[in-house]
């Protein structure tokens, strides 16, 4: 379950979405590029005040049994479902449905390996779920006029860094940082500047 999880690390994912801005920017995708750069940050803005407002008093004040939303779900399903919508622009029904199914099921099973590991609970999953399928609707609302992305060489090549960066840091990086620490810290003084607490 670990290994499934690691697919939805910010450690590989925040790396893999400047590499594919950049990699949007290059082809000349420069509209895509900034519709998924806004679907990213509205992604993790939401999930950073989601986490924040939650975790504001510490476990012991859950709501809803929600301590703190899952970011591996909202940011693995921001990511896989913003990819497969720009594979799947211009192709046939059946690819589409291919790419779709094969993203959300993927996006599940690292919610669903969260809920396993002992990391979150099903709510906590279904709100960071929820965050990245806003973080997908913006992405697909800014894209006036979405392009098919052809696979010749020459896209191959151009993708070939955003891949090796993406394995990279799936192998190397995953697991092994985390900003939960850090999130907790500002909920923490964020519930006691705002005497939430009491």
């Amino acid at each position: 379950m670990q290994l499934v999880s690691n697919f939805g690390d910010i450690a590989v994912l925040l790396p893999g979405s400047l590499g594919l801005i950049m990699f949007l920017a290059w082809i000349g995708w420069r509209q895509d590029a900034a519709a998924y750069a806004a679907a990213l940050a509205t992604c993790l803005t939401a999930a950073l005040f989601a986490k924040v407002a939650f975790a504001a008093c510490g476990g012991n004040h859950s709501v809803f049994g929600v301590d703190s939303p899952s970011g591996h779900a909202a940011f693995s399903a921001t990511f896989y479902g913003c990819l497969a919508a720009l594979f799947a622009t211009g192709r046939t029904i059946g690819r589409r449905l291919g790419l779709y199914g094969g993203a959300a099921a993927l996006i599940l099973a690292i919610g669903a390996s969260r809920v396993a590991l002992e990391a979150h609970t099903v709510p906590e999953v279904v709100i960071g779920l929820l965050i990245g399928a806003m973080s997908i609707a913006l992405f697909a609302t800014l894209r006036v006029e979405p392009e098919r992305l052809e696979f010749s060489s020459r896209t191959v090549v151009r993708m070939s860094p955003l891949a090796a960066l993406y394995a990279l840091c799936l192998l190397l990086l995953a697991g092994h940082w985390t900003a939960e620490s850090f999130i907790d810290a500002i909920a923490a003084q964020f519930g006691a500047n705002m005497h939430l607490c009491r």
